[in-house]
């Protein structure tokens, strides 16, 4: 299916400059970290949507010695959350569900879900509410690469809630791995990845992204392990949708980034819901009991200082931060194939330095 909001979208992708403006300061900021926290890492900085700054740093593989290019392809592993909110908004927007809908209006395995409390809603998924146990706690469930998400599904069915919806925020991959998946069946496609492709990485031009691998393997960097130069490949890709396993490039989210900055793939208005703060049943904002609220896929601040979205995210081989700052406009990406690196405070650093 497909909005008609994407009518003459194709004339309207989303460029990006083959040579994008270089910072010298983001060199210097980035350079102690490669070949000792990292093999490399690329770097996104944007200004209202506009590329400020895109390049790779140090090496995609050691042995071959390939150089990073802002189109190298990493696994984004939990900064993927982002691309499963957008899309369930999307489908907000086409009136197909809302926060409010009992979730087992498409997921028929929840239908008797936690007997004696209130169903679980697709809002319980956004905002991390839903009480859902981890898959991927092994003492619960035995997760394996090809593991899908209707094994999951049913699985978390019949294992019954962690704790009552809508009373705690508990951070979730089986939270989105079921918003995943029930987005997929709303949208009568057999896959969450099927969606994102036709209402948002085919119609903004993002022809290097791909859920569950990558689209040109040749792309793809190689992950590590390790710290202190000592590195180790380290991979595990999975079948999984939802919570991660989205494979792409500082060059194609950089026509993300102009899409969410414009409003042209969602609607201002819609857009600034991707980025309000959660709600639990007794009205308490979510980011007055935690350190940081939550969105749609996004992790929220504001308070003292600017208002800031971002998502980090770590797995086998990768390292990923994703932020934005709603005051300023400015954005960075960092994606890295040392998994034991933290990018997140050089994010910051990289916004505050462009920011001034």
């Amino acid at each position: 299916m497909r909005s008609t909001a994407f009518i003459g979208f194709f004339t309207l992708v989303l460029a990006v400059p083959a040579a994008a403006q270089n910072l010298p300061v983001i060199d210097d900021l980035v350079a102690p970290y490669i070949g000792s926290d990292t093999p490399g890492m690329t770097v996104l900085v944007t200004g209202q949507g506009a590329v400020q700054h895109m390049a790779g740093y140090g090496h995609a593989d050691l042995d071959t010695k390939a150089p990073m290019t802002p189109d190298s392809v990493f696994d984004l592993a939990s900064v993927s959350k982002q691309f499963t909110g957008t899309a369930a908004k999307l489908l907000i927007e086409d009136d197909l569900f809302n926060r409010a809908t009992e979730i087992s209006e498409f997921l028929p395995d929840f239908a008797h879900y936690g007997a004696g409390q209130r169903p679980v809603v697709v809002g319980d998924l956004i905002y991390h509410l839903s009480g859902l146990p981890d898959y991927l706690d092994e003492t619960l469930f035995d997760y394996q690469a090809d593991t899908s998400n209707a094994q999951i599904i049913a699985w978390l069915a019949q294992a019954g809630p962690a704790h009552p919806p809508g009373t705690r925020f508990d951070y979730s991959n089986s939270g989105y791995v079921t918003l995943g998946s029930l987005v997929a069946a709303a949208a009568e496609m057999e896959t969450l990845e099927a969606v994102l492709h036709d209402r948002v990485w085919s119609p903004l031009g993002m022809a290097k992204t791909r859920l569950g691998a990558p689209v040109d393997p040749t792309a793809a960097v190689t992950g590590y392990a390790g710290s202190d130069g000592d590195f180790e490949p380290s991979q595990f890709m999975t079948v999984a949708e939802g919570d991660g396993s989205v494979y792409t490039s500082i060059a194609d989210l950089a026509r993300y980034e102009k899409a969410l900055a414009t409003g042209s793939l969602l609607g201002t208005a819609a857009t600034a819901e991707l980025f309000v703060d959660g709600q639990l049943d007794d009205g308490t904002a979510i980011g007055v009991l935690e350190e940081e609220g939550y969105g749609f896929g996004w992790s929220v601040m504001s308070g003292q200082g600017d208002a800031i979205a971002y998502h980090s995210g770590s797995w086998m081989g990768t390292a990923t931060v994703y932020l934005r700052n709603l005051d300023t406009g400015t954005s960075v990406v960092i994606l890295a194939n040392g998994e034991d690196f933290d990018p997140v405070d050089l994010a910051f650093e990289i916004a505050e330095a462009v920011d001034g």
